[in-house]
């Protein structure tokens, strides 16, 4: 088999010397790790399906599995990231900005850029080295995996329960008006859970028709009868079972869709009634944030779709301030009835101390109690912890105008120096 690799017709020009037996052996090892031979080198099922297709379908097929199956998906995303930050994208660039996410990708390695050459002959990417080689073009990627950022970004905010729902519904891919109760039920047994079952519209149902993957009608709850659902032309069972089961599972970075929202969409989304908007709003929020001050991502620690019913988020981002290297433990809120309290600042002072963050930045669409204010300053006496609190009035005024962020932080730390922090107490001894 590696003799075949390395003639013709495999192989268009001759190689200048034989290759040496590490190098004679690579073809195959990339072809198990694309998932094209499985370790005892027979070919795969996706190997036979590729054979017989025309070179456009088989690039796109090929493409398509790399995207929803070997984190491709994650890399084109950061790409986007990174040229919406004006930053330049290189295939070293791109794997230590994957890298600083928690996604290992080696440095001056070649895999990376055999990833964007694949992806290139399905449109991807430009089919060109150079400075643009890495310019990500969005219809195509929205062609390949069968859905937008808008509706990756919905896919992502699913709740784990939603997500099982999901995926029951792609195993069952039903035609026609179909029982949601059943899909349910399906889910608990892939899944070994007891999925809620108070309101199956409301839960389940709901996002998802947000998300244009189904429509549904409810039928009351007399003798038994449950709700039905009946998929739109956009669920596409083939793409969305692979995404849920794998890609998403790379996606916990942050969404190339909230890049694209403008600050004042955030802001009026805050106010939505429905829950998951109000949590894509905050994720949004956070990421907005973090581009404002020039920082970068580090990792989600509470996902909206969490235990927080879409009212709080909690980031963890990193960066210089001035020459000085900090890392920025950031929760957003929103919770305009209830202001942030002590028990607030306290609980983000506590989980601190394992992430290490030397900035708690609390970025509350709500108000501010004095005794949470009051707590965040005895702490900063006692502790090298930088805390800054911003209320609902400094969101709205940050959004209406994003340069004046800096005067609000500036205040904060102003507020921080002037403290007499107790670590000095020993130079008035002399």
């Amino acid at each position: 088999m590696e003799r075949a690799v390395w003639g013709p017709p495999v192989r268009k020009k001759p190689v200048n010397k034989p290759p040496t037996r590490r190098r004679r052996s690579l073809p195959l090892e990339a072809a198990i790790q694309y998932g094209l031979l499985d370790n005892s080198y027979r070919a795969t099922r996706l190997c036979r399906d590729l054979v017989d297709l025309p070179a456009n379908e088989l690039y796109e097929l090929f493409a398509r599995h790399i995207m929803l199956n070997l984190g491709g998906l994650r890399v084109v995303e950061a790409a986007q990231q990174m040229a919406a930050d004006g930053l330049s994208v290189t295939g070293d660039s791109l794997a230590g900005y994957l890298t600083d996410q928690d996604f290992a990708v080696t440095i001056h390695n070649t895999a990376i850029n055999s990833l964007r050459m694949w992806l290139a002959q399905a449109g991807v990417f430009p089919n060109r080295r150079g400075v643009r080689a890495w310019e990500v073009n969005p219809e195509a990627k929205a062609h390949l995996i069968g859905m937008d950022d808008n509706r990756i970004a919905a896919l992502i905010g699913l709740t784990s329960d939603q997500r099982a729902f999901v995926e029951a519904l792609c195993r069952i891919d039903p035609k026609g008006w179909y029982p949601a109760a059943e899909v349910r039920d399906l889910a608990e047994v892939i899944y070994g859970l007891r999925l809620d079952r108070g309101n199956l519209p409301k839960t389940f149902l709901a996002p998802l028709e947000n998300a244009d993957l189904i429509e549904f009608r409810t039928r009351g709850t007399a003798g038994g009868k449950t709700s039905l659902l009946r998929t739109t032309p956009e669920f596409n069972a083939q793409v969305l079972q692979p995404f849920i089961e794998n890609a998403i599972q790379d996606l916990d970075a942050p969404l190339t869709a909230y890049y694209h929202r403008r600050p004042k969409d955030i802001l009026a989304d805050l106010d939505s009634k429905a829950p998951h908007i109000k949590g894509q709003a905050l994720e949004a929020l956070a990421i907005w944030l973090m581009r404002l001050l020039g920082l970068r991502f580090v990792a989600w620690r509470k996902r909206a779709a969490d235990e927080t019913a879409h009212a709080e988020v909690d980031v963890l981002l990193a960066g210089p301030v001035g020459i000085v290297p900090s890392r920025w433990q950031v929760q957003c809120k929103n919770t305009p009835s209830r202001p942030v309290k002590l028990e607030d600042v306290a609980k983000e002072v506590g989980i601190s101390l394992v992430t290490k963050a030397t900035i708690v930045l609390i970025f509350a669409n709500a108000a501010v109690t004095e005794p949470a204010r009051s707590f965040s300053q005895e702490v900063m006496k006692h502790t090298p912890l930088s805390i800054m609190i911003l209320d609902k009035a400094d969101l709205e005024m940050i959004v209406e105008n994003p340069g004046r962020i800096a005067a609000v932080l500036k205040r904060e730390s102003a507020m921080a120096l002037r403290l007499r922090r107790h670590g000095t107490d020993w130079l008035s001894t002399n």
